[in-house]
């Protein structure tokens, strides 16, 4: 039920920010209308949008075909920031080369890191890396569930003839299926943020170019964040609260401060998803500075 109250108010904050955005008046607005940044600007846009619509399709199938076990929760999140990467992805892809008799273009190097946002991006790697650990950790301490559903359970020996159980615990019946989604979504965005990188200018005004990749490169980022953050968040809880062991028969000496580190963390995710969902609706509009050779 935690984890379920949590993704409600995300998908509330999302919602609220989302209508924020479209009524917010946008800087880019001022490109000359019919000009090939002006159509990047609109295509990239749409392409992104769909992103979206097709995460929500996502998460919702997932909540539908999740079970009553809490897999499908946990893998919501995750698969609505597939959904906006694979949006980013295809905006990116067709956005083709002016296509006019001669052109020139500068000799320059364009590197990711000048379009991703730094603290943001650095943000996202720490999230992935705890929740890499985490699920590392959560799924060699796993036990099978009563009706044998492998490390759904936290299960101590307090005797010999004593055991305690305790789930749900996010051991390999969680972490297996979410790792493919996370990987697949980190890959994609490894990905996404080289077509931004890779896309040829426009020919026209070069801050404004570069803009609208930083754009593109915060949305990217952002929706990897969410990718991790949200999994993170449940995963922390949830081995938290087992980790507690208030009226266990045989409580863990260090269960209590674990736990209350594993809170802290998800407390800490919570904000990151918070963050990426409103960079992701309101992506940054500075210009990102460039080598040129």
């Amino acid at each position: 039920m935690f984890a379920i109250a949590v993704l409600l108010v995300l998908l509330l904050v999302l919602a609220g920010v989302l209508v924020v955005a479209a009524v917010r008046p946008q800087p880019e607005a001022a490109l000359e209308p019919g000009s090939r940044l002006s159509n990047v600007r609109r295509r990239t846009s749409r392409w992104r949008w769909g992103g979206v619509a097709l995460g929500v399709v996502f998460s919702v199938s997932a909540l539908q075909v999740g079970g009553t076990v809490g897999r499908g929760v946990m893998l919501a999140a995750p698969l609505f920031a597939l959904g906006v990467l694979v949006g980013v992805i295809v905006g990116e892809l067709r956005v083709a080369a002016p296509s006019v008799a001669a052109r020139s273009a500068p000799l320059e190097v364009r590197r990711v890191r000048d379009y991703a946002p730094k603290r943001l991006t650095g943000a996202v790697a720490l999230a992935a890396g705890t929740l890499a650990l985490l699920l590392v950790a959560t799924t060699a301490a796993g036990s099978p569930d009563d009706v044998g559903r492998a490390g759904r359970w936290l299960v101590r020996a307090c005797s010999e003839s004593l055991t305690e159980s305790r789930g749900p615990w996010p051991g390999s019946f969680y972490s297996l299926p979410l790792a493919a989604v996370v990987l697949s979504g980190l890959a994609a965005t490894a990905f996404a943020l080289q077509q931004v990188v890779r896309r040829p200018r426009q020919g026209e005004d070069v801050r404004v170019d570069d803009m609208l990749r930083c754009n593109a490169g915060s949305a990217v980022v952002a929706a990897s964040g969410i990718l991790v953050a949200v999994p993170l968040v449940g995963a922390s809880v949830f081995a938290g609260i087992a980790l507690f062991g208030s009226g266990s028969a045989c409580p863990l000496w260090w269960g209590a401060t674990v736990g209350w580190i594993l809170v802290g963390c998800a407390a800490c995710a919570a904000v990151l998803a918070v963050r990426c969902i409103v960079v992701l609706a309101l992506p940054t509009r500075t210009g990102a500075g460039h080598e040129v050779g």
